[in-house]
C-alpha cells in the first residue's frame, strides 16, 4: 500500500471508530483496540470505503473479528460479510447491530 493509500485508510479506520463509538458491532462492547473488518474483503473495487469496513474487538483470528470469519453463514445473514459474487454491494446490504439492521453509507454518520 503507497503512502497515499495508508493515509486515506487511516482517516477510514478513524472514522470508523467514531460511526461505531469505540464498540465492537458484533458484542456491541466498548473497545479501546480493535481492528477494521472488510466485509466485502479487500479485493474488490473501493475496499475502504465506510460502508464496507466495521469496527471489531479482536483480530481476523480472535474475538468479534475471528467469529466473523469463522462463521461465514452467519455473517452473511446478519451482514457482517457481503458476497463478491453478484450485484451486491457493502451499501446494498444492512448490517445487524443489536436488534435493528441499518444500511452504511459512504459517508461518516453518527450513531
Amino acid at each position: 500500500m503507497n503512502a497515499k493509500s495508508r493515509a486515506h485508510y487511516d482517516k477510514q479506520r478513524e472514522l470508523v471508530y467514531a460511526r461505531e463509538q469505540g464498540r465492537c458491532v458484533v458484542c456491541l462492547k466498548p473497545i479501546t483496540a480493535g481492528s477494521v473488518h472488510h466485509r466485502q474483503g479487500r479485493g474488490g473495487p473501493d475496499p475502504h470505503r465506510l460502508s464496507n469496513l466495521l469496527l471489531t474487538c479482536g483480530s481476523g483470528t480472535t474475538g468479534c473479528h475471528g467469529r466473523i470469519h469463522a462463521n461465514p453463514a452467519w455473517s452473511y445473514d446478519n451482514g457482517f460479510m457481503v458476497r463478491r459474487h453478484g450485484v451486491l454491494r457493502p451499501e446494498d446490504v444492512p448490517v445487524r447491530y443489536g436488534d435493528v439492521m441499518v444500511h452504511l453509507t459512504n459517508s461518516w454518520e453518527p450513531r
